[in-house]
C-alpha cells in the first residue's frame, strides 16, 4: 500500500527557509569585527567594521586632524561573534615617511565567545612633531594597528599653529 505524504512540500519549504535564514545569520553576523573611536578636540569619529577596506585593490585610509601640541584619544574595540574565544597580538605603531617612530601600544587581545574587548591609548603630537617645523606647515603621521594578520591605517594630519584649519563644508538644506 502506498502512503501519501501530504505535507512533504511544506516541510521542504520550511527547511529551505530556515536554511536561508541561517546562512544570513552565519554570513552576516558571525565573525570577529573591530571598530575604532577617535577623539580629537571636539570632533569624535567612529570607524565601524564595515568601513575598513576589504579589498586591497582600493585601500581607504581614515584621517583625523589635530593642532600641533594636541593629543588624540583612541579606543579600539574587538567584537568576537563566534562560538570560541579569540586571541591575537595587538600592536599600535606611529609612522612617518615609511619609518617607524614609536610603539604606542603592544598587548595581547583575549576576547571570549560573543564578547568584546576594548583597548585605549593616547597619541601626544608633541612627542612626534620636530621642533624646527615652521608654524605654517603640516606634519603627517600614520597610526598603524596590527592585530594578528590584519592591518588598519589611520592618517593623522598635525597642523602648525598658523596652518589654516580644514574647510568644513556645511550642506545647504534642500528646498
Amino acid at each position: 500500500m502506498k502512503r501519501k505524504h501530504r505535507n512533504l512540500y511544506l516541510y521542504l519549504t520550511l527547511a529551505c527557509f530556515v536554511g536561508i535564514i541561517l546562512i544570513f545569520i552565519f554570513d552576516g553576523f558571525m565573525g570577529v569585527y573591530d571598530s575604532l573611536e577617535i577623539t580629537s578636540g571636539e570632533f569624535p569619529q567612529t570607524i565601524e567594521p564595515d568601513r575598513w577596506p576589504e579589498d586591497e585593490k582600493y585601500p581607504y585610509y581614515s584621517t583625523v586632524n589635530v593642532q600641533q601640541g594636541g593629543s588624540i584619544a583612541f579606543t579600539y574595540e574587538v567584537q568576537n561573534r563566534t562560538f570560541s574565544a579569540y586571541s591575537a597580538e595587538l600592536e599600535v605603531t606611529a609612522w612617518h615617511e615609511q619609518q617607524q617612530l614609536a610603539v604606542l601600544l603592544s598587548q595581547a587581545v583575549k576576547v571570549g565567545s560573543f564578547n568584546e574587548g576594548q583597548m585605549d591609548w593616547t597619541l601626544d603630537t608633541a612627542e612626534f612633531v620636530p621642533a624646527e617645523l615652521p608654524e605654517n606647515q603640516r606634519y603627517d603621521l600614520s597610526v598603524r594597528i596590527t592585530r594578528g594578520d590584519i592591518e588598519r591605517n589611520i592618517v593623522v594630519y598635525i597642523r602648525g599653529s598658523s596652518y589654516p584649519p580644514p574647510d568644513i563644508v556645511v550642506p545647504r538644506p534642500s528646498n
